[in-house]
């Protein structure tokens, strides 16, 4: 099947392409409305150097840098969805991009009907609800035929994961692999007998497959098990008068596992499999989901390929369960539509596309690592928005959900990290953005003084004596004299000095271009009081902002 007949296959399910008629969303759809035309292919940028928002002097962010993927952080009232989140939608908008949106409260709706009717993409807005249909089964089938098998098998994990996650938060469980493993080879075995059979699939006809498939070796050959067994049906026309027959050794597999290798399966693990299963697809059955998943397509992933603005008109705190499994579904297919749209002629790969999802962690799957490291070749662009990372270790799920976390973020190139009081993820804007060598003045002053003081005292004494005699005539001379003196002196000395020193100097050492703290106290968060002005960090790998000299920038948004 070559490129543009797979293409015209998809979109036969929406009429005439590339123009559709769509009901219109409305906050409470009851009765009945009149169609409203959406209009696709608007003009779009192709130019992936083209600036897409200005940052500042000389500073913008470009299509190509779009397509590296953008993650914001905020805290509650940070201001991230009327900041960085509506600076974003804008720029995508004008920028002609086709694309959907995840949605967690039921107002994020109408403000993407704000945001198409301020940017001019009213006429490309789609409101998927259940009054919409995206039959994926159908979808796969008419894309790949029994080629598409693998896929459509891949598309009912998907649901199982999301069902296993909406239930339990996300959190791991013991044997969750063994299930999802068992639980795949099964799908595996069963759809394609089906499709050969009835060249056609549903949910209904996979769970009565499954449960009523032979539970001992002796069961294939009973004739009262023949008769109300629907597997056995399935099989004996899917060999003998199939509508899309299957190849010889795919058959003989098939019949092998199922009347050999699956009642060889202990009772118990049988009986596990089957629940994995027929508890996710139950789901399908009725409902909101019946209405939109089971029934005739009405718009595919690929209309975003040619502008179509897709809204997932789902909201995860009314829809519920429902809606993340919807959500994550549809994500699913449009994801693995926007890898492969690169084999496509070219008019179906010129226009860029993006996936934007506030409150992210809500729709999070395990596909979106493998995604979010391909995509940058076909033109996509993804804006995810989450208050903080411990949000993802609780929804992300998995044996190691930090990781798993952590390894999902540090595929965005570029970061946004709006006011937050959560420590992890400060701590963690802080390490990602790091550290520079800082230069720090030193200086030192002194002053010194000195007073000294002395005395000195003395005495001195001198004697002395002299005697003389002589004879002169008959009598004689005599003479004598003595003297003594005495002295005393004394002195006393006073002293006094005073000094002052200066010094000055720096070091030089590693630390953080911003503090941890820095992102609690110094970002605003909008609102009359900050003159509607929010402001955050926005962090670009491999990129140095001439206004900073650094990865980093500090940059406004002025809230409308």
């Amino acid at each position: 099947m070559n490129t543009k007949s797979t293409v015209e296959r998809v979109f036969q399910f929406i009429g005439k392409w590339p123009r559709r008629k769509s009901k219109p969303w409305r906050p409470e759809p009851k009765g009945s409305g009149a169609l409203s035309e959406v209009r696709l292919s608007p003009p779009f940028v192709k130019d992936l150097e083209a600036p897409l928002l200005k940052l500042g002097r000389q500073t913008f962010f470009t299509l190509r840098d779009a397509c590296s993927g953008v993650h914001v952080f905020g805290a509650i009232g940070s201001g991230k969805t009327t900041g960085a989140g509506a600076a974003l939608a804008g720029a995508y908008l004008r920028a002609g991009a086709g694309g959907i949106i995840t949605v967690a409260k039921p107002e994020d709706i109408l403000l993407w009907k704000h945001y198409a009717e301020k940017h001019g993409r009213s006429d490309s807005l789609i409101f998927f609800d259940e009054h919409e249909c995206f039959n994926f089964l159908d979808y796969e089938l008419a894309r790949q035929g029994m080629d598409g098998i693998g896929s459509v098998v891949e598309f009912i994990m998907r649901i199982i994961e999301a069902a296993r996650h909406a239930s339990s938060t996300g959190s791991s469980r013991g044997g969750d692999v063994f299930w999802s493993d068992s639980g795949r080879e099964g799908l595996r075995y069963a759809i394609p007998m089906i499709y050969a059979a009835q060249g056609s699939l549903s949910i209904a006809d996979i769970i009565r497959f499954i449960t009523t498939a032979p539970t001992h070796v002796s069961m294939p050959t009973n004739p009262e098990w023949q008769a109300r067994s629907f597997m056995y049906k399935i099989a004996n026309q899917a060999l003998n008068t199939p509508k899309v027959p299957m190849t010889r050794a795919a058959a003989e597999n098939a019949i092998r596992y199922w009347s050999e290798r699956w009642p060889a399966v202990p009772d118990k693990t049988r009986g596990n499999i089957v629940a994995t299963i027929t508890t996710a697809l139950d789901r399908f059955m009725h409902g909101r989901l019946q209405r939109a998943f089971c029934g005739r397509t009405t718009l595919v992933p690929e209309l975003t390929f040619h502008g179509a603005i897709i809204v997932l008109a789902m909201p995860t705190l009314t829809w519920n369960e429902d809606g993340i499994i919807a959500q994550q579904l549809f994500k699913f297919a449009w994801q693995r539509a926007v890898l492969s749209r690169n084999s496509l002629a070219e008019e179906h790969r010129e226009r860029p596309v993006f996936a934007f999802s506030d409150e992210a962690q809500e729709t999070v799957n395990s596909f979106d690592f493998e995604y979010q490291s391909l995509c940058r070749a076909s033109k996509a662009c993804t804006v995810y928005m989450t208050q903080s990372l411990p949000t993802y270790y609780a929804k992300i799920g998995g044996d190691n959900p930090r990781d798993a976390a952590h390894a999902l973020v540090g595929k965005f190139a570029t970061n946004i990290f709006h006011s937050n009081a959560c420590p992890d993820t400060n701590e963690y804007a802080s390490r990602v953005i790091g550290k520079v060598i800082t230069r720090r003045g030193t200086a030192s002053t002194g002053t010194s003084r000195s007073v000294s003081r002395g005395m000195s005292v003395g005495s001195s004494e001198t004697s002395s004596f002299s005697y003389s005699s002589g004879a002169s005539g008959d009598q004689g001379n005599y003479s004598a004299s003595d003297s003594v003196s005495f002295g005393r002196n004394w002195s006393e000395n006073r002293g006094r000095s005073t000094g002052e020193s200066t010094s000055q100097g720096y070091t030089e050492s590693m630390e953080n271009l911003i503090e941890p703290g820095d992102f609690a106290r110094d970002l605003k968060c909008g609102g009359a009081e900050n003159g509607k002005i929010v402001t955050g960090v926005w962090f670009q790998a491999g990129r140095a902002f001439k206004a900073s000299a650094t990865n980093a920038l500090y940059v406004r948004f002025k809230q409308s």
